[in-house]
């Protein structure tokens, strides 16, 4: 199947979008807790909905597009969406952790680990 036919993410920080991000990866978790009694499986508890976005950008001459190592540092929270077709992630969380990398011949690229709060698309 021909690309343009595929769902592109895109990683919208605070209202900018991320047009050097390379990769994207959004982890759920719902962090259910089994409930089991002695006749077996009795459902579940709910948990803490949290979910991970791990991105990675190239670093263009002029800086990063987002600045996450201020993020970090300052420990700021941010609101984050992932739109999904005709729904949007939107989720509200900060930047744990962060990399910069460059190897010869190769761009500067940097990742980035941001932790929120799991609300269902909009």
């Amino acid at each position: 199947m021909a690309m343009n036919n595929q769902l592109k993410l895109r990683l919208i920080i605070d209202g900018e979008v991320q047009a050097q991000c390379t990769q994207i990866s959004v982890n759920l978790d719902g962090q259910a807790v089994r409930v089991d009694t002695l006749e077996g499986l009795a459902g579940k508890t709910e948990g803490a909905k949290s979910l991970e976005i791990d991105g990675n950008w190239a670093v263009p001459l002029g800086g990063l597009e987002f600045d996450f190592v201020t993020a970090i540092a300052d420990g700021t929270y941010h609101e984050v969406q992932i739109p999904i077709g005709n729904k949007t992630i939107v989720t509200r969380g900060w930047f744990q952790s962060g990399s910069l990398s460059q190897s010869v011949n190769a761009a500067t690229e940097a990742s980035a680990k941001f932790i929120g709060e799991l609300n269902a698309p909009q």
